[in-house]
């Protein structure tokens, strides 16, 4: 017995039947009899067996049925049915003995396994009056048919998540959902001359002689052109035309059902679809390059337990819709036959679609039926009495290649069988090469996270990539900072790689906080930059570099803040660090936040402090003026005293010194705003005009008068 697991095939493998609650059927889970996941290849089927009329055929046992994988008989292992309430069914089995197939009782009514449903409504192939009805219907079929245990999703095929919703049993919530859905009006018909569905671009596309006639005829009718050649290209110029565009409708509703067929796969439970359409072909494949393999559903289904069930919402079609006098089509007198005849083969071939997407996994197509809630009762209950069959593939070959199943009742006549057409064995040399990519993989983000701890512990500054960054502290609350990190990434020395006229490159950004004694407190959140420029906006982004900024809370203490910058595809680095004093912000004496130093925006999306104008962008960490530019400079004023009726008395005084010389003081600016015993901020403006280009020390002085304290702040600004 191999020691392998065919893990994609279905979630909860052997759990065949489910308690009322959690609680019940995760008792059930451990407890089971079947064989243990990891020790063993399964295929697991969900079987239906109908007679006349659709009626369930009950009491049937494990050694009535016969499964063939590729023609060759399997033998089942594990067996289980399923019956709703109400449906006769035989006494529980004797326990089977060892090696004897493992049969567990007939479940009913309340141990019935937990059902989910999956509403998929086809909104790129579905018309406004269609969708109208079908509101109207799941609404009431919400409301009336279901039970109230029953877990519902709503997802549509045009992909908008504001037209979704996750599992659910609120129905008004469902309900909402519904009340947004709105046609998408994606079919891709040629609404002039020639009037071309979307099946007939396909035939043509093939070379179909009556579908090229039929075009080409319309075409000289109408006296588009006259000869023949001339009409035979621009039916094949539309065609093309319009089967791109089916093409692309197709795929996304057939990726749409692959995709949540396979992101069913952990539930455990009675998973079942109901795609609700007006139809649409999956036949595209008159070119290889667009064709989808329905197979990969059924593979979907199968690895994950899915049954899927398709609901035709045109209904009964009474007359060709080219001959309606709402069609949209210009049908001339001459051809209108010839149009009629190529509309029922479309609407046959679309129906015909939906029908192979519910065979392949189990389900049926309801067509035909006007009463489109007697259709969803009707899938609704063919979930509720079915056979679970377990085998072991007795051809373990990893080629990849699609194993066909069928499932029959030798000796029982007059009975329909339903189950799914098979799957995709796994590809050796598919899992090898997935092997190798994850294992490079593997090396590379080993390779990243070597470098960037290289260049985040180095004991000297990297220069490679220039690197600044500024660490400052704001209050928090109960005593602790919040420690705002700015940093600055220059990118004229990163190595660019030129794509045409667009220059390419990937810079990661990482920061981390130590204590005093070494130890990490603290790792930021690391920003990927990926990085597609034209040459204009290059010059630009060489001028003001890449911005990092993130915040951590810390408490009283010393800290060095380390700031790293790796290029993606070079390993070049860059880091810097700075020493921060975070202060007991907890009451007790007049303390202040750092100084925030601002400038007035010249660029958009520049990180911008709290409370600071709009107007204005942080200039940290680089602290760069103009001559021409005014500095602007923020703080905080924590724990001021306060007069009897509240109110604060502080004044800021700003002073600007070069080499350990004031060069020139500011008039005190009086200070307030705070609300009653919160911290005071003030912004203060100082002109550059009158300062040389060169570097210069900022000092604030924040006076608090009640108390006769005085508290200061520095930092240092460049002019150029």
């Amino acid at each position: 017995m191999s020691q392998r697991v065919l893990t994609v095939l279905t979630a909860g493998l052997l759990a065949f039947a489910s308690a009322p609650g959690p609680a019940a059927r995760a008792q059930e889970a451990q407890t089971a009899d079947l064989v243990t996941p990891v020790e063993v290849e399964v295929v697991r089927l969900e079987v239906t067996v109908t007679e006349k009329r659709g009626r369930p055929r009950t009491n049937l046992r494990p050694e009535d049925f016969a499964v063939l994988e590729d023609g060759v008989k399997q033998e089942i292992v594990q067996f289980q049915a399923f019956a709703r309430p109400g449906t006769e069914t035989t006494p529980p089995p004797p326990v089977p003995a060892p090696g004897e197939t493992a049969v567990r009782p007939v479940a009913t009514g309340d141990d019935l396994p937990a059902r989910y449903i999956v509403l998929v409504i086809d909104d790129v192939h579905m018309e406004y009056d269609s969708l109208a009805r079908v509101r109207k219907t799941l609404e009431r079929f919400l409301e009336e048919d279901l039970k109230p245990e029953d877990q519902v999703a709503l997802v549509t095929t045009s992909g908008s998540s504001a037209l979704s919703q996750e599992f659910t049993s609120d129905r008004e919530l469902l309900e909402k959902t519904l009340s947004r859905l709105s046609a998408q009006g994606r079919r891709a018909e040629w609404t002039g001359v020639p009037y071309i569905t979307e099946y007939q671009a396909e035939l043509i596309e093939r070379g179909d002689p009556l579908a090229v006639d039929t075009a080409v005829q319309e075409i000289i009718s109408a006296g588009v052109f006259l000869d023949e050649d001339s009409a035979t290209a621009e039916a094949q110029r539309k065609a093309r035309t319009i089967l791109d565009e089916a093409v692309y409708n197709s795929r996304l509703t057939l990726e749409v059902l692959e995709s949540l067929c396979r992101g069913l796969a952990g539930l455990s439970g009675r998973k079942t679809v109901f795609l609700i359409s007006d139809g649409f072909l999956a036949s595209l494949s008159s070119r290889a390059s667009i064709s989808y393999d329905l197979r990969r559903i059924a593979d979907a289904g199968t690895r994950a337990g899915v049954v899927i069930y398709s609901l035709d919402t045109r209904g009964l079609v009474g007359a060709p819709t080219a001959a309606t006098a709402s069609s949209r089509a210009r049908i001339l007198p001459q051809t209108v036959g010839m149009i009629e005849a190529m509309q029922r083969l479309s609407a046959e071939a679309e129906r015909n679609a939906m029908n192979a997407l519910a065979a392949d996994t189990g389900g049926f197509l309801v067509e035909d039926q006007n009463d489109l809630r007697l259709g969803l009762r009707e899938m609704l209950k063919d979930t509720e009495t079915y056979y679970v069959l377990a085998y072991e593939p007795t051809n373990r070959k990893r080629d990849g290649k699609f194993r066909k199943i069928e499932v029959k009742l030798p000796g029982i006549d007059g009975v329909k069988i339903r189950t799914r057409s098979g799957y995709f064995a796994l590809d050796e040399r598919r899992l090898r090469a997935d092997a190798q990519a994850a294992q490079d993989q593997e090396r590379r983000e080993e390779q990243r996270r070597a470098e960037m701890r290289t260049a985040l512990f180095s004991l000297a500054p990297l220069r490679a990539i220039p690197v600044r960054v500024s660490a400052d502290f704001v209050s928090a609350g109960d005593g602790r900072a919040q420690v705002v990190v700015t940093g600055h990434v220059g990118v004229d020395t990163v190595p660019f790689v030129r794509l045409g006229d667009h220059l390419q490159a990937t810079v990661e950004t990482v920061a981390m906080v130590q204590d005093d004694q070494g130890e990490a407190v603290a790792t930021l959140p690391t920003e990927r930059t990926t990085m597609d420029l034209t040459d204009a906006d290059y010059r630009n982004l060489l001028d003001r570099g890449l911005p990092y900024q993130k915040a951590v809370t810390l408490g009283p203490g010393r800290y060095q803040v380390r700031l790293a910058a790796r290029e993606d595809s070079t390993g070049q680095l860059g880091s810097t660090w700075q020493w921060i004093e975070v202060p007991d912000l907890s009451p007790g004496r007049l303390t202040l936040s750092s100084l925030f130093l601002l400038k007035e925006s010249g660029s958009k999306g520049a990180p911008t402090l709290p409370e600071a104008p709009t107007e204005l962008e942080s200039a940290q960490p680089r602290r760069l003026y103009h001559r021409d530019e005014s500095l602007y400079v923020q703080l905080y004023a924590y724990n001021p005293s306060r007069d009897a009726s509240g109110v604060v008395s502080l004044s800021s005084q700003a002073q600007v010194l070069r080499d350990g010389v004031v060069l020139g003081t500011a008039a005190p600016e009086p200070m307030s705003g705070a609300d009653p015993g919160g911290a005071v901020p003030h912004l203060s403006r100082i002109r550059l005009r009158q300062f040389d280009p060169g570097d210069y020390e900022l000092r604030i002085t924040v006076t608090d008068r009640i108390a006769s304290a005085m508290a200061t702040r520095r930092t240092t600004f460049t002019v150029e």
